[in-house]
């Protein structure tokens, strides 16, 4: 349990790094083309994009000082150069994330596949009955998913075997894998406890072999 509870803290904080370093490198993306641009314009007249009081306070987040590297043109290279590590750092945070999930067996050994505001995609809400037939009801962020990669109408609704099953959520799968880097995306997962050990473990199989649990499997 400590071993678990400690694994869960540090995929947090790399999660709450990453989450932070993305929105510092949108933020510093954008101040550079700005900034760049108004470097080549020439006259600080006809710049119109940055005043003087807006790059003083990037040069500040950059922690450049002024005294030392005068040169506008020399404060942008060390700004880019800056903003390069920034980059090897998100890359290096997202690898660790990754590697906290693989080693919290969620899903099928990929990090989860995330919407653009960076949350965790549940797509599918999966139910394995007495018998070990699943029936999948949409998740929370399935229609996001659906406009991108539409599913079979018997993929909904319809208890599945679990072959079944395989067949027609594997586009979901397989736009998971197309990701890069490839992630898989979240269900939540409930069983009727009558069902026998053979029939709901292969169905169980099927739902974690396309989808990260996003919680343990729980009775209905």
């Amino acid at each position: 349990m400590i071993g678990r509870g400690r694994l869960g803290r540090n995929r947090d904080i790399a999660l709450t790094t990453l989450i932070d370093l993305l929105v510092q490198v949108i933020f510093v993306f954008t101040l550079i083309l700005i900034s760049a641009d108004a470097i080549d314009s020439g006259d600080p007249k006809e710049r119109g994009w940055i005043t003087p009081d807006a790059w003083k306070t990037l040069i500040s987040i950059f922690d450049i000082d002024p005294r030392h590297v005068r040169d506008a043109g020399a404060q942008v290279t060390f700004i880019k150069d800056k903003y390069d590590r920034v980059k090897d750092d998100l890359v290096a945070c997202d690898a660790k994330s990754a590697a906290c999930d693989k080693q919290a067996g969620r899903g099928p050994g990929n990090s989860p596949c995330r919407n653009q505001a960076g949350v965790e995609m549940v797509v599918a809400e999966a139910a394995i009955d007495e018998r070990g037939r699943i029936t999948v009801a949409p998740g929370r962020d399935a229609p996001e998913l659906v406009a991108r990669q539409p599913l079979s109408v018997n993929a909904i609704g319809t208890p599945l075997t679990a072959a079944e099953f395989g067949a027609l959520f594997r586009p979901w799968r397989q736009h998971g894998l197309a990701h890069q880097p490839p992630c898989a995306f979240k269900a939540e997962l409930k069983y009727d406890p009558r069902a026998p050990a053979g029939s709901y473990e292969p169905a169980r199989r099927a739902i974690a072999s396309y989808f990260t649990l996003s919680t343990p499997p729980r009775r209905f």
